[in-house]
């Protein structure tokens, strides 16, 4: 074979595999699938607690259930959709608290907290927390704090948005 044959034969084989790469059917693609990352579901998997409503910017929770001294976990969805899950609880001294049912270290676990005797534990990384301490120390696995001390009206303790606002960012 020639060298000019085999050059013919090498681009002839070329414009082959060029022509069928072109007219081949191409694949359906949502260019936002494509392009970025998928944007993924995020589920709570601690606890979710009873749905409560912030209404006027603030939730009320009867302070009666509290006596016993166990944490009651809710939930509750902020004016953008985002629902933020959290907990209250009264400790021994009488003082009535919030935290978030998330911390800053494992949050992206979506697993939250349960209560054992006087104290707070990660579902997570098993870090306790002595329920006295719940909401007055920021970062690490401490419960998000909403508050360290609620304000008792009429029988119920009142919970702020601006103080759930402060840990939407755990959600």
């Amino acid at each position: 074979m020639s060298k000019k044959s085999l050059n013919i034969l090498i681009i002839a084989i070329l414009i082959i595999i060029g022509g069928f790469f072109v007219l081949r059917k191409p694949e359906e693609k949502n260019i936002s699938q494509s392009l970025y990352p998928v944007q993924i579901q995020k589920t709570f998997f601690g606890e979710k607690g009873a749905k409560v409503v912030l209404e006027n910017g603030e939730i009320k929770l009867d302070a009666e259930q509290f006596d016993d001294n166990n944490a009651k976990f809710y939930n509750t969805q902020m004016p953008d959709g985002k629902i933020i899950y959290f907990f209250a609880v009264k400790d021994k001294n009488g003082i009535y608290r919030a935290a978030a049912n998330a911390c800053a270290v494992c949050f992206k676990t979506y697993k939250g907290f349960y209560q054992e005797g006087n104290e707070i534990i990660c579902n997570n990384c098993g870090n306790r927390y002595p329920i006295e301490k719940i909401a007055t120390e920021k970062g690490g696995c401490n419960p998000g704090p909403i508050s360290p001390n609620l304000e008792v009206k009429n029988g119920e303790i009142i919970i702020k948005q601006a103080d759930i606002e402060r840990v939407v960012d755990l959600f």
